[in-house]
């Protein structure tokens, strides 16, 4: 039962009418399971079985609760930005309006969607070269995995990514075919889409969204490119809106890095993460322990080889914040051991120069994702609830700020 606490999911609601209708729903079925057994058999032994059977089907009573609080959360929010908008007399005619404190902050559309519908994908025992363009010169980026090269699909001309991953064993097309699988379930503008994969003896293939605005690490370490606050507000709550789905989804990223996100565009704060080689099916009842990641992005459960569940992704994005805002890593020491231990330590601070003129509600953001104990760790609906990336006036404020330094000297406030 404890595998579902709504505190390693999605936070800690205990006072909220969900957590009160699955402590009942609990009591209920516990009570009438084992008044049950009582009256037909009152051995000992047999209540015990009726206890843990009871146990299952609470277990399955609270993930699907909690899996509707969500959805349930989210239809309440439209319906009160609906009747805020249609009571007021002067708003008649116009579109129904978000809530101020959760509206996304202003100065950027939200990112485009694919230029295709979500598709669900297998993928085929063909050469890619029949269907597709790869040019083997325009390389997008690589890795451990392989390279990825852009490519244009044959019959409709459609620009594409083509990431090429070499597989030498079974294991390693399990693996893939574990991304694929992963990438089927995410239909998020936030979240790089899937077009079309292709399977061979020596690699697999998995054509994708093309996105050519480059990585957001690019961004970190250009001294040219001089990030404010409100353009770090801007990144990190698409990268929550993102991460949300795939919370929503049951799926962990486990590999959220600046590298692992890509920029729409090279002008605007656009942004769709990729990279869901590490990504893993998240089943509350599986005990899930993982001994994989980069170093400086590791939360301490994955150093640990501990649990690991949704929070573990929130650490990630408190270090990604804190990058952004100082373009400093919080954890990172002169070995990965050291980094490892500064991890274990949980041993940041927000003392550097870089952060003098960062607001309060930031340093509060980063203090409630750099939290070792990760039932503590705010979820990725909380983070977007958070003031740092849903007031209004904080947001006015900051993006004045940043185009009184763009007229004045065309210095940004956070210096790298």
């Amino acid at each position: 039962m404890s595998s579902c606490k709504r505190s390693e999911a999605e936070g800690d609601d205990s006072h909220s009418p969900d957590g009160n209708v699955i402590r009942l729903t609990t009591k209920m079925l516990t009570v009438k399971r084992l008044e049950e057994f009582n009256t037909c058999c009152p051995s000992g032994q047999l209540e015990k079985m009726a206890f843990f059977q009871c146990m299952e089907e609470v277990e399955k009573v609270q993930c699907f609760l909690e899996e509707s609080s969500s959805e349930q959360d989210s239809r309440s929010g439209q319906n009160e930005a609906k009747e805020q908008v249609w009571s007021h007399p002067g708003l008649k005619g116009t579109a129904p309006a978000k809530d101020e404190r959760t509206a996304p902050p202003t100065g950027d559309a939200p990112a485009p969607p694919a230029p295709f519908d979500h598709r669900i994908v297998t993928a085929k025992q063909a050469a890619v070269n029949s269907f597709y363009t790869v040019s083997r010169t325009e390389i997008l980026g690589g890795g451990r995995f392989g390279q990825v090269h852009k490519c244009e699909e044959k019959a409709t001309g459609l620009k594409l990514a083509a990431k090429i991953i070499r597989t030498r064993g079974t294991k390693d097309k399990d693996e893939v075919k574990n991304e694929i699988s992963v990438m089927n379930q995410l239909d998020h503008v936030n979240l790089v889409q899937l077009y079309d994969a292709f399977e061979s003896k020596n690699d697999i293939v998995l054509v994708m969204e093309y996105v050519d605005g480059g990585e957001l690490f690019d961004r970190i370490i250009d001294d040219n490119c001089n990030l404010t606050e409100f353009d770090t507000i801007l990144f990190i709550r698409q990268i929550c809106e993102g991460i949300r789905h795939m919370h929503q989804m049951n799926i962990l990223h486990l590999d959220l890095k600046p590298e692992n996100i890509l920029c729409v565009n090279r002008d605007t704060k656009q942004i769709k993460i990729i990279d869901f080689g590490l990504a893993r099916r998240y089943k509350p009842r599986e005990k899930l322990k993982v001994n994989f990641g980069t170093p400086e992005f590791l939360a301490p459960e994955v150093v640990n080889y501990d649990f690991v569940s949704f929070p573990t992704d929130m650490w990630s994005v408190g270090v990604i914040a804190y990058m952004l805002l100082s373009g400093l890593s919080p954890f990172l020491g002169d070995s990965d051991a050291e980094t490892l231990n500064n991890i274990l330590a949980c041993r940041w601070d927000l003392e550097d120069a870089e952060f003098q003129d960062i607001s309060e509600e930031a340093r509060e953001f980063i203090a409630k994702l750099l939290v070792k104990e990760k039932s503590w760790r705010i979820s990725a609906r909380e983070a977007l609830k958070h003031p740092w990336l849903s007031d209004r006036e904080l947001h006015s404020r900051l993006s004045a700020q940043k185009m009184k330094n763009c007229c004045s000297d065309g210095q940004g406030p956070v210096a790298k």
